[in-house]
C-alpha cells in the first residue's frame, strides 16, 4: 500500500470513526434510537447547505469530469452549470415544498398526491436509479483508489465501498453531514492549491495546455460552447436530466426532509450554489491538461487525470486531494446508498406492514440495505465500468416524470391514471430511446434520452390533465381553500 494511500485511509478512518463512534455513544448516553434517515428533521443552515452541495459533488464531478473533459474539452462544465442551476430550483422550489408537506421519502409523496399503487411503482423505479447511481460512486472511488495505490480498478473499488459504507452506516444521515463539514474545508483548500501548484509544473504551463488544443486544430476543446453538436447533444441534456430528474431524487431530497424548516432550505441557496458550481473547473482543467502530456494521455480518459494528479503534485497535496475528493465521492456515495434503503424500508416494507415498522426495526434494516447494497455494487465493479456522465445522464432520465407528476400534484390537479400515464409513457420511451432506432427513424437522432423523456412527460402531463374534469385540485390548492396550510411541519 503507498504512504498517500495510506494517510489519506488514516483521515478517513479517524473522521469517518471518530464522528460515528461519537453519535453511537450519544444514542445510548441519551436512550434514544437514531433516525438514520431524516436525523430528526433539525438540520441547520451549515449542514444542509453543505451536504446538497456536495451530495451533487460525485462521481460525475470528480473523476466523471476528468473523464469528459479529456474527450470532449470545457464543455464538459455544462454538467457543473446543470448543477448549480439545479440547487437553485432545490433550495426555491423542490426541496421548500417537499418539506412542507412532510413526507419521508418521495415515492411517499406521490403516494400522498395519486395512490398507493404509484408509490409503489415510483418506489421500485426509483430505488433503481439511485442503486445505479451507487454503482457509479463505486466505480469512481475505485478510479481514486487505483490512482493512488496502481491497484486494479475492480479491489479498488471494494475498498472504496468499505469506507462508503462506514460513512453512513454508524449514524446515519447526522453522521454524513458533520463529515460533510469537516471535508468541504478539506477539499476546496486542496483544490485551490493544487490549481496554482499545476501551474508552475505543467510542461509549459496552463499557456501549454492551450498552445497544445490550438496547434492540432481543437480551439473548440477550449470552449464552453464548442460545437453546435455538442452543444446540443451534451449541454442541453445535462440541464434536463439533472434539473427535471434530481430536483425530484430521493439522493438530494433526503437533505431537504431532514432541514429544520424551509427558511433553512431557501438560505442555504447563498451558500450551497457556489460551493457545488465553482468545484467543477479544476477536474476539467485537468482532464484537458492530462489529454496534452503522452505519458498521461496513454493511460485513456478514465485514470489519466488522476494519474497526472499523483504524478505530478507534492506527496502532501496529493493526499490533502485525494482526501477532499475522496470525501466528496464517499458523501454522494454516503446518500446514493442511503436513498434506496430508506425508500425500501419505508416505501416498500414500512407501507405494508400493518401499523408501520418500529424506530428499531427501521433503523435496523436502513443498515442492513445500505450493507447490502455496498456489497453488490462494488461486485458490480468487476464487470461492468461505463462512461459515468453518460451513464448518470441516462439513469436521470428515469426521474424526469416525477418532476412533472408532483409540480402539477401540487400546484394544479390531481388524477391518479393521468400520472401513471405520465410515467409509463416516458419509462417506454426512454427504453425504447436506448434499445431500438427509432430517434433515427423519426429523424430525431439529436434529441438524447432527458430530451424526449422531458418533452413527452410534459406533454403527457398537459394533456391528460386537461382532458379529466374529474381530478382533485393541487394539494397546496386544496389545503389553501380549506385554510389549512401544510406549514405545521416546517
Amino acid at each position: 500500500m503507498s504512504s498517500i494511500l495510506l494517510m489519506v485511509l488514516i483521515y478517513n478512518i479517524f473522521v469517518i470513526g471518530g464522528i460515528g463512534w461519537y453519535l453511537r455513544w450519544k444514542e445510548k448516553q441519551t436512550h434514544s434510537i437514531t433516525d438514520m434517515a431524516l436525523g430528526g428533521r433539525d438540520a441547520g443552515i451549515a449542514m444542509f447547505s453543505v451536504t446538497i452541495a456536495i451530495t451533487y459533488l460525485g462521481s460525475a464531478h470528480v473523476y466523471g469530469l476528468m473523464e469528459m473533459s479529456f474527450v470532449l474539452g470545457a464543455v464538459a462544465l455544462w454538467f457543473c452549470f446543470a448543477h448549480t442551476i439545479l440547487i437553485c430550483v432545490i433550495c426555491l422550489g423542490t426541496g421548500r415544498w417537499i418539506r412542507r408537506v412532510g413526507t419521508a421519502t418521495i415515492p411517499e409523496l406521490i403516494g400522498k398526491l395519486y395512490n398507493k399503487r404509484l408509490r409503489t411503482y415510483t418506489a421500485c423505479v426509483g430505488a433503481m436509479v439511485v442503486f445505479g447511481l451507487v454503482t457509479l460512486e463505486t466505480q469512481t472511488l475505485g478510479i481514486g483508489i487505483s490512482a493512488m495505490s496502481d491497484w486494479s480498478l475492480g479491489w479498488s473499488s471494494v475498498l472504496g465501498a468499505v469506507i462508503g459504507t462506514a460513512y453512513v452506516c454508524m449514524g446515519g444521515i447526522k453522521q454524513t453531514m458533520w463529515v460533510n463539514l469537516i471535508n468541504a474545508v478539506v477539499m476546496y483548500t486542496s483544490i485551490i492549491i493544487a490549481g496554482i501548484y499545476l501551474a508552475f509544473v505543467l510542461p509549459g504551463g496552463w499557456e501549454g495546455v492551450t498552445e497544445h488544443y490550438v496547434s492540432n486544430g481543437q480551439e473548440f476543446k477550449l470552449s464552453i460552447l464548442a460545437t453546435p453538436d455538442l452543444l446540443v447533444g451534451f449541454s442541453l441534456a445535462a440541464i434536463f436530466s439533472v434539473v427535471f430528474s434530481q430536483s425530484v431524487n430521493q439522493q438530494g431530497m433526503q437533505s431537504a426532509m431532514s432541514a429544520k424548516n424551509e427558511k433553512v432550505i431557501k438560505r442555504s441557496l447563498w451558500i450551497a450554489a457556489p460551493i457545488n458550481g465553482m468545484f467543477g473547473v479544476f477536474p476539467v482543467l485537468v482532464g484537458l491538461a492530462a489529454a496534452t502530456i503522452p505519458e498521461f494521455a496513454a493511460l485513456g480518459p478514465k485514470l489519466a487525470g488522476a494519474t497526472m494528479i499523483v504524478e505530478l503534485l507534492p506527496a502532501w497535496l496529493v493526499v490533502l486531494l485525494q482526501a477532499g475528493f475522496l470525501g466528496a465521492l464517499l458523501s454522494t456515495f454516503a446518500m446514493s446508498a442511503l436513498a434506496p434503503a430508506t425508500i425500501f424500508a419505508k416505501d416498500i416494507v414500512g407501507a405494508n406492514v400493518k401499523g408501520g415498522l418500529s424506530a428499531k426495526m427501521e433503523q435496523s434494516l436502513i443498515r442492513n440495505v445500505i450493507i447490502l447494497i455496498g456489497i453488490i455494487a462494488a461486485s458490480m465493479t468487476f464487470f461492468f465500468q461505463p462512461n459515468v456522465i453518460l451513464a448518470i445522464t441516462w439513469l436521470f432520465a428515469w426521474l424526469v416524470p416525477f418532476f412533472f407528476i408532483i409540480l402539477a400534484g401540487l400546484f394544479w390537479k390531481r388524477h391518479s391514471t393521468v400520472a401513471l400515464i405520465v410515467v409509463l409513457a416516458a419509462w417506454i420511451v426512454n427504453l425504447l430511446w436506448s434499445f431500438s432506432d427509432i430517434k433515427q427513424g423519426l429523424g430525431l437522432a439529436a434529441f438524447e434520452n432527458a430530451h424526449i423523456v422531458a418533452i413527452v412527460s410534459l406533454i403527457a402531463t398537459l394533456v391528460g390533465n386537461a382532458l379529466v374534469s374529474n381530478a382533485k385540485p393541487g394539494l397546496f390548492k386544496e389545503s389553501n381553500g380549506e385554510k389549512q396550510p401544510l406549514t405545521a411541519q416546517a
